[in-house]
């Protein structure tokens, strides 16, 4: 199927959701898209597609029990005792208050290297956190939490010292985010040309709506090249495919 006329259907069929009071049922999407031959993988990457545009689709939810029959058995399994272990790892560390974070946070950018385990451990609960938005997406949810952790350690080794970061948390999320989606960007490249370029638009579009919370304004595209490890060029690309529903801005 060609590339632009399948992006055109995607933006006709959200121009219907708007019609139906934003809302768009399973069958509906179905039968609109009867004639794309699409495999039930393809059609959860419509769902997700339309939701990123604020169309509700009952029933389904990003990561919910029903996409996760679509994960082998022994990928479920796996995840399930990891997480149950880890989890429970993560329950024995100490709590701290805002206030002791931020005093480490502080410690850090003075430079005193031996905050930096403390400061990692601070984090570890938003990395699952983080990494539970890109589940169901092709990489396992314990490589999402491993590789987001290994991305933790290298960002506040790099950060100690550095007095110029205004926000050490941002910091942290901007670092793990960005390594999470270049996973499964990676793995999308693998999957047929369909899903890869749903896959890809659903991924811009929470890229930038990621760094919109984080910088108060709408990302430039070398701010977003940088963020998901995609090329400028393939960016415009998609942009132009969705009639620049990717919002690119002009910096600060």
């Amino acid at each position: 199927m060609d590339q632009n006329k399948f992006l055109k259907q995607m933006q006709e069929l959200v121009e219907f959701g708007r019609t139906k009071d934003n809302v768009l049922t399973k069958e509906e999407i179905a039968d609109y898209c009867s004639d794309m031959s699409l495999t039930d993988k393809q059609l959860e990457l419509v769902y997700a597609y339309v939701k990123e545009h604020q169309i509700h689709v009952p029933g389904y939810k990003a990561g919910d029990d029903d996409q996760e029959k679509e994960s082998s058995e022994s990928e479920k399994k796996a995840d399930s005792k990891y997480l149950r272990i880890y989890k429970q790892e993560l329950k024995e560390l100490e709590e701290r208050t805002e206030e002791e974070v931020e005093e480490l946070y502080r410690l850090l950018l003075e430079g005193k290297e031996e905050y930096i385990p403390l400061v990692v451990e601070s984090h570890l609960h938003r990395v699952v956190k983080l990494a539970g938005k890109y589940k169901n997406r092709g990489v396992l949810l314990e490589d999402l939490i491993q590789e987001g952790n290994l991305e933790l350690m290298s960002c506040v080794s790099m950060a100690c010292g550095n007095s110029e970061i205004k926000d050490m948390k941002k910091e942290m999320d901007h670092a793990v985010q960005s390594r999470l989606i270049e996973l499964v960007d990676e793995q999308l490249q693998d999957q047929d040309s369909l899903s890869s370029i749903l896959g890809r638009v659903n991924l811009l579009l929470e890229a930038t709506r990621a760094l919109a919370e984080e910088y108060g304004r709408v990302a430039t595209i070398e701010e977003l090249s940088d963020f998901t490890h995609m090329d400028m060029d393939e960016i415009n690309m998609y942009v132009d495919f969705t009639d620049n529903k990717i919002e690119l801005g002009k910096g600060e």
